[in-house]
């Protein structure tokens, strides 16, 4: 293989591939990139036998060839070389790195032990609309559980019928849900449990890869799924098992229900939220008439509390929650107001971003001592 290639595209490539692989991984070769000559462009893979990517970069291909290269130190490397063009040379298990002023052999290992990334059909692509598919993203991946002990929960379940499709999320103490319409309607229902981080690194290629088009497909052996940009594959084992009935824990209706000023509410919960980082994150709230009290208090910090106006309907009532939870869904809310919908402080309290019929992020609350008393 001999290549030359431009330093900025190289990095970008090389940095999108690292994401992909363990860092503590089983194998020697699934800390390695695969580096493989395609016609006029050159194609990065890496995998952790969970996810995997393939992404096409532009070189002059002047011998073709393929290599696995450490992913680590290749990336170091080529982060810190200036902008000008890299020569890219493999001779067996060895690849030189050489440009203006720097020269590097670095030890490799044959291409043919890299793992194969999986086949897919075009026929099973559909599109998804990628500015609508990010929002989804955000507002429900964060949801998940990130403690491998419950694999289930590590998921965002993903359901498809017709143009309609819904992404759930859950980690046992807050849910997520999003409904979106795509715009071909799919053949066959689907629905799927996809790792969360799956997601959130799609929605990190949308972003910073400002992607005009998203398509989405199965591999042939069913198992895994792809997501096909313009110049990128990415690819991901399906969880297996079977996503908690979510329908149970959302509310039905509701005794109380508050309408606030998002920005208020989110500066109310940073500054409350500082007497609360000590006693278990618990933040108290009070619904009045048209007022919302928080408040928090630490034996050894002492007690804080923030009101501010909201639009009350139905009962006055009380709820405490974990903030962090809190400050999560706001993070996730663009419209300039929210809505809280409770039936007392033991059940859940269901948020909802005014406007927005699509959204739905439920939190568990938090049993105060005097709730537990009475």
């Amino acid at each position: 293989m001999k290549i030359q290639i431009l330093q900025e595209n190289l990095n970008r490539g090389l940095n999108i591939a690292l994401r992909s692989i363990s860092i503590k991984a089983q194998l020697p070769i699934l800390a390695n990139v695969l580096l493989r000559t395609d016609k006029n462009r050159l194609q990065i893979s890496a995998t952790n036998l969970e996810t995997g990517i393939s992404l096409w970069l532009g070189a002059k291909v002047e011998k073709e060839g393929e290599i696995t290269i450490p992913a680590k130190i290749l990336t170091e490397i080529i982060a810190t070389l200036p902008p000008e063009k890299i020569k890219l040379e493999a001779e067996g298990s060895l690849l030189k790195i050489s440009s203006v002023s720097y020269e590097a052999n670095l030890n490799g290992i044959s291409a043919g032990e890299f793992p194969k990334l999986p086949a897919y059909s075009s026929e099973t692509l559909f599109s998804l609309p990628p500015k609508k598919f990010l929002e989804a993203i955000n507002q429900v991946a964060f949801a998940a559980a990130t403690d491998e002990g419950r694999p289930i929960l590590t998921g965002v379940l993903f359901k498809l019928s017709g143009k309609k499709l819904s992404l759930v999320a859950t980690d046992g103490y807050r849910l997520s849900l999003k409904t979106m319409e795509i715009e071909t309607a799919v053949k066959e229902e689907i629905s799927l449990l996809l790792p969360a981080k799956t997601l959130i690194e799609v929605g990190r290629i949308i972003t910073d890869e400002k992607a005009q088009v998203v398509q989405m497909g199965f591999t042939k052996e069913q198992n895994q799924v792809v997501f096909v940009f313009s110049d990128l594959e990415l690819f991901s084992r399906v969880i297996e098992g079977e996503f908690p009935d979510y329908n149970k824990i959302i509310p039905q209706n509701f005794t109380t229900k508050a309408v606030f000023d998002k920005e208020n509410f989110n500066r109310a919960v940073k500054v409350v939220s500082i007497f609360a980082r000590d006693s278990a994150n618990i933040i108290k709230i009070k619904l009045g008439k048209n007022v919302l009290e928080m408040s928090a208090n630490s034996p050894q910090v002492g007690e804080n509390k923030n009101s501010l106006e909201v639009k009350l309907e139905g009962e006055e009532s009380e709820i405490a929650f974990n903030f962090r939870f809190m400050q999560s869904l706001l993070g996730a809310i663009s419209q300039a107001e929210v809505s809280l919908e409770m039936t007392g402080p033991l059940n859940p309290g269901a948020f909802k971003a005014v406007g927005d019929d699509s959204f739905l992020h439920i939190i568990m609350p938090v049993r105060l001592q005097t709730e537990e008393q009475s």
